[in-house]
């Protein structure tokens, strides 16, 4: 391995080119990665563990490499790394010849066993407050220059309020702090990587820090996992392959490594080093890997990655199931065809379903997710009662949606999920910054669809509803008249399966008279009448069990349910929507030629009214 020269790989990670660059070119001499850190690396088509990818990328330059991590200790690259750390830290007077046992042979064999003996000394010591002035009296020589590795750094230096932080902690922070600005140390050609799995746990002193490179390692891309699977899988054809390509999307290569059950690994050929495709990289082998029980193991994987934060779901129904909402439908169908086409810049970076509980927002959007073909996770409470929690929980789901790729992000109520009250320490600032940063992402747009359902679109920031967030704002209503409920009602008969036999004429005069009922009621309508069938209650005036449902049975329904609803606040919520509509187009016929005046006034007594304000 000594003969691979890794910052000159024709494949060096995008992130490793980066941090080499801007040390190679500024006077940055400390960085933090964060991220897909304790992932393997694929760079000279060799697989590393990260330990040792850093360690053969510092080889060419001769610098001694420490590792540092608070579990674990402390330990070297090679033997003769701790032998010129021996003489660094004795002539820094820390250590005496004695306590290292030097014995009078030749120079070089007498360093090489206090190298041994420092090893000894310091291998299990995990005390930062120790530690830390070791580290330092080798990033101060100018004659040994050396890269040194804190491994769990928001371990050894963690982010929280000074007053809430021990003394050690403050301290540590502080001397993270002092070598990104110490002359000694940044011209000396050494580095400091520290390395934290989200950024928000370390220490903002040193992550705000401009002189700090802050360096993320994504989840591996498309042609990433491809190259991997075609080294662990050598036999793959081109089409399975593309398909395990897709699948294992949003994984690291250490879990797609366990998913394949992967054989001894064999070196990437090296034509497939420059590939562009993905399917350039796989071979003509034919193979049976049981494509679905990996699909299912992926979703198990990244549910407990994410340890509950996401919710990953199979989309089981397209529009075919969706009665009414011709106009709703058709809009989203047309944002389907441009992301089946691959028309990135015509689809929206967000949508945002708006209108009252029970409208369908939910089922269409999981309907839309199906019409476009793209794998769907909702994402459910990320906060956290420890401070940075809820920051570092968000953290991680990003990361992992942004590996997913081509994905539709569902967060229902994001009113209440998207807000934790008050008194909560500028956490929901924070997190709604951080979630309009990773939306307004252009390098998202096709690929990343967020569908953010509200009934109380006036509780989320405005910021993040303007366009380039949430382009496209769909508003909800119940169904407005007979023949939309008898839709609605249609399309719940064929998506529950019931047999039944209720002709228009018959069922729409029993429609008539549910104005305002929501689709929620109507299912629950159809539900209750379709229990007492099965049960073999006998609506009033039938003898006997018909062989399907029939009205009769939908007409009890009717008078026996009681829909429960506040009215006001049902009403103040179809204003909210019709004043969050993108397009008027997608408004019922009533609301369409309201003018701006009249729709702030209806708005306005509404929420008198739904709030009980006096004003």
């Amino acid at each position: 391995m000594s003969t691979v020269d890794l910052p000159r790989a024709p494949d060096l990670p995008g992130w490793m080119t980066a941090l080499r660059d801007r040390y190679l070119h500024t006077e940055t001499g400390q960085f933090v990665l964060h991220g897909n850190i304790n992932d393997m690396v694929l760079a000279a088509g060799r697989v590393w563990s990260m330990t040792a990818f850093l360690d053969q990328f510092f080889s060419p330059s001769d610098k001694v490499v420490v590792h540092y991590d608070p579990g674990r200790g402390v330990w070297f690259a090679k033997p003769e790394h701790a032998a010129r750390a021996a003489k660094v830290l004795v002539e820094a007077g820390l250590y005496t010849e004695q306590k290292l046992g030097g014995k009078p042979t030749t120079e070089k064999m007498r360093w090489a066993a206090m190298g041994e003996s420092l090893v000894r000394e310091i291998a299990l010591e995990r005390d930062p407050a120790i530690v830390l002035p070791q580290l330092e009296a080798l990033l101060v020589r100018r004659d040994t220059p050396c890269a040194v590795v804190i491994h769990y750094a928001e371990l050894v230096a963690p982010d929280g309020m000074v007053g809430n932080l021990g003394f050690a902690d403050r301290t540590a922070a502080a001397t993270l702090h002092r070598w990104s600005l110490w002359d000694e140390v940044v011209r000396s050609d050494n580095l400091v990587m520290l390395l934290c799995s989200t950024l928000t746990g370390l220490a903002r002193r040193v992550t705000g820090n401009p002189r700090v490179g802050v360096v993320r390692v994504p989840l591996p891309g498309a042609l990433e996992r491809a190259r991997y699977l075609a080294q662990i899988r050598p036999t793959l054809d081109p089409d399975r392959g593309e398909t395990l390509t897709r699948i294992t999307a949003g994984l690291q290569l250490r879990q797609i490594q366990d998913l394949m059950a992967m054989a001894e690994p064999v070196a990437v050929p090296a034509q497939s080093l420059s590939a562009t495709e993905t399917r350039a990289v796989f071979q003509s082998a034919p193979t049976a890997l049981p494509i679905d029980a990996i699909a299912d193991r992926k979703k198990e994987i990244l549910e407990q990655e994410c340890a509950g934060l996401i919710e990953v779901i199979e989309a089981d129904h397209d529009f075919s199931v969706v009665g009414g909402m011709e106009p709703i439908k058709d809009a989203l169908m047309r944002v389907a065809g441009h992301v089946k086409a691959g028309r990135k810049s015509q689809v929206p970076m967000g949508i945002m379903l708006v209108g009252p509980m029970g409208t369908g927002k939910s089922f269409v959007a999981e309907a839309f997710a199906a019409e476009c073909g793209l794998p769907v996770i909702t994402l459910k409470n990320f906060r956290g009662g420890l401070v940075g929690a809820t920051e570092a929980n968000l953290e991680r789901v990003l990361s992992v949606i942004e590996g997913l790729g081509e994905i539709v992000v569902i967060i229902d109520e994001a009113d209440r999920t998207l807000s934790g009250g008050n008194g909560d320490g500028g956490v929901d600032s924070r997190v709604i910054a951080r979630l309009k940063e990773f939306m307004s992402d252009t390098s998202h747009r096709g690929r990343i669809v967020f569908i953010m359902m509200t009934n109380r679109p006036d509780k989320l920031d405005t910021d993040l509803k303007r366009p380039g967030r949430l382009d496209m704002k769909i508003p909800f209503f119940h169904a407005q008249t007979a023949g939309e409920r008898l839709a609605i009602l249609r399309a719940l008969i064929r998506r529950h399966k019931i047999d039944a036999t209720v002709p228009d004429e018959e069922i729409l005069p029993i429609l008539e008279d549910l104005d305002g009922y929501a689709s929620a009621d109507l299912e629950a309508l159809i539900l209750l009448a379709y229990d007492d069938f099965c049960a073999g209650h006998l609506p009033e005036g039938v003898e006997a069990v018909p062989e399907k449902l029939t009205t009769p049975y939908l007409a009890r329904a009717v008078a026996d349910y009681m829909p429960t609803r506040e009215k006001d606040m049902v009403r103040y919520m179809e204003w909210l929507a019709v004043s969050e509509a993108s397009n008027r187009r997608l408004l019922p016929e009533r609301f369409r030629s309201l003018s701006l005046d009249e729709l702030a006034d209806n708005l306005a007594a509404a929420r008198r009214k739904a709030l009980k304000l006096e004003w």
